[in-house]
């Protein structure tokens, strides 16, 4: 790897020193940039527009130049500042409108819509990435060492190689940065977001083991002995179940299926709609059931994720089913999980895996109108480099960050203040540029049970992969492109019809007033999504199903029903 160019001024040498000349193998670091890129440009520094889909992403706004923040220290490097456009809403369409109207699109785009990604690629308002690197930062690294397998699965998406996905994590990736510890080998094999929390502290209030609740009857009968007992924490009542609120459908539902068994086709391979399994109708039960008998109330269904986080952290909520990251988990020590709840019917739990590397989330385009296209060249270059990542994954070394024995990154208290305050520090505030596979690499291995990578997160978020009960299965032949079936279509139009009726049906049937009645609005929602076409829909995704079950050599079928 090609030497880092000496920079002619001593706070540019410091951040060069800091952040090291050399990986943790001790090898040589390849510098990102050029020559005239060490020189300080912050005098003379080109401000371009940042545009994002992203509304929850809130990075530093307005942009600093002073050279001790991260964004200064970026500008410093890369000649550019940044203008941030991000609604607060429907930035998506707000960025279509600006398409179809021929309005000057911003020099960068972040965004997650793939079908608005296919429009600006379609339209030929974005550089195709290699095309952009060759004509102006032909030293790229990025030329030479991003993941093959990522720019395969991205270019089969965009026909092409057109963005920068963001939160890389692949097994190319990993050969040129490897985990640092088992702890990230495990994470990357087993950790997932949707779960079940327990809250161990009221878990030893009742006596009872993690092992005694990890089954349907064990589970419910602790519900019921909340009740009973009236358990109250801090003299308020103990909350038995907490639902994911106004998302609980998408993931509340969505832990349920997979516990009790519910896979995307049946037991000969063919493509079903989840809800049709006959195990989904077990795991509305088991909703209806906690509904029925007081454990949730029904409020929670309208509850925002921000209420429901602030609802787990009184320490009064017994269990939690849903997505697990958007909890405040990482700021609690309390939580345990038994991984899946075992059915009563018996079925297997299931969680669908990849060995295909994944797109990634957010998608980084360069607009072709941009006046600036050798600085945002460079900029790519530049941030996505082990030098770039280390500024804006973990700041300024001796400040932010220290370096262990092995090498490896252990942040700082100011580090730590620094990254939960990202909006105003700037310290892992660039979304975007996330490499998993870089970080699992130079990071330690966290030794406290709280924080974002803390011991309780890992070991709530990896249970259900780790029990020996799940059965794992391959789920890249059920990733379709994003307008397969396309927008106008009949089979669209049917689609959202379907998806505007099951999800009343679904909160008709959880808040049902009897067995009797729960049977009998289950049974309608069946007939209802087969007479609005689901079958239809089923099989025109069946096709592309097999046809890249074919592909990939992969065949899946039904391990319950």
């Amino acid at each position: 790897m090609r030497k880092v160019f000496v920079s002619l001024l001593a706070a540019v040498v410091m951040i060069v020193t800091i952040t090291g000349c050399f990986d943790k193998n001790g090898n040589q670091e390849r510098a990102l940039v050029d020559n005239e890129s060490d020189k300080p440009v912050s005098n003379n520094a080109d401000q371009v527009v940042w545009f994002s889909d992203v509304s929850s992403w809130t990075p530093p706004s307005p942009w600093s130049t002073d050279p001790q923040t991260v964004e200064g220290a970026i500008t410093e490097k890369t000649g550019l500042t940044f203008d941030f456009n991000i609604p607060t809403q429907d930035g998506a369409t707000k960025l279509s409108l600006m398409l179809v109207s021929n309005e000057e699109m911003p020099d960068v785009m972040t965004i997650t819509n793939e079908v608005l990604a296919k429009k600006l690629i379609q339209a030929g308002k974005v550089w195709g990435m290699e095309q952009f690197l060759q004509a102006y930062d032909p030293d790229s690294h990025l030329l030479q060492d991003f993941p093959e397998d990522l720019k395969q699965v991205i270019s089969e998406r965009d026909g092409g190689w057109y963005a920068l996905p963001s939160h890389i994590s692949t097994n190319d990736m990993r050969n040129l940065y490897p985990p640092s510890s088992q702890y990230y080998s495990d994470s990357l094999l087993y950790r997932r977001n949707f779960g079940i929390m327990i809250n161990q502290s009221i878990l030893d209030k009742l006596g009872l083991k993690l092992e005694e609740i990890s089954t349907e009857d064990g589970l419910l009968q602790a519900y019921q002995q909340i009740k009973d007992r009236n358990l109250t924490v801090d003299g308020a009542p103990v909350i038995p179940l907490q639902v994911d609120g106004k998302t609980y459908q998408e993931t509340t539902l969505v832990t349920l299926q997979d516990m009790f068994g519910v896979m995307p086709v049946d037991k000969n391979g063919v493509y079903r709609d989840r809800l049709l399994a006959p195990e989904t109708r077990h795991a509305l039960h088991f909703l209806y059931r906690s509904a029925h008998e007081g454990y949730f109330g029904v409020g929670q269904f309208t509850m925002e994720t921000t209420a429901v986080k602030s609802e787990l952290m009184t320490g009064r909520v017994f269990s939690f089913i849903g997505n697990t990251a958007n909890t405040g988990l990482k700021d609690m020590d309390f939580w345990v999980s038994p991984g899946p709840i075992l059915s009563n019917e018996g079925a297997s739990p299931v969680m669908g895996i990849s060995k295909e590397a994944p797109p990634g989330w957010m998608q980084t385009y360069i607009s072709k109108t941009t006046q600036h296209p050798e600085k945002l060249a460079k900029w790519l270059s530049y941030m996505s480099s082990p030098e770039g990542m280390m500024l804006h994954n973990f700041g300024f070394e001796g400040k932010h960050y220290t370096k262990n024995e092995h090498d490896l990154v252990v942040l700082t208290e100011e580090g730590k203040q620094a990254q939960a305050g990202f909006a105003a520090s700037g310290v892992s505030a660039f979304w975007p540029f996330a490499n998993v596979s870089w970080h699992d690499s130079v990071f330690q291995a966290p030794m406290e049970m709280t924080g974002a990578d803390g011991l309780v997160v890992l070991a709530v978020q990896s249970a259900f992969g780790k029990s020996k009960h799940t059965v794992t299965y391959e789920n890249a032949p059920f990733r379709l492109p994003a307008d397969y079936i396309q927008s106008g279509s009949k089979l669209s139009e049917d689609q959202e019809q379907i998806n505007r009726y099951k999800e009343s049906q679904i909160t008709k049937i959880v808040m049902a007033k009897s067995d009797q009645a729960f049977s009998s609005l289950y049974d309608e929602m069946i007939v209802k999504l087969r007479n609005l076409g689901i079958k239809a829909i089923d099989a025109k995704i069946n096709e592309k199903v097999q046809e890249q079950m074919d592909k990939l050599s992969i065949d899946v079928r039904g391990v319950n029903s």
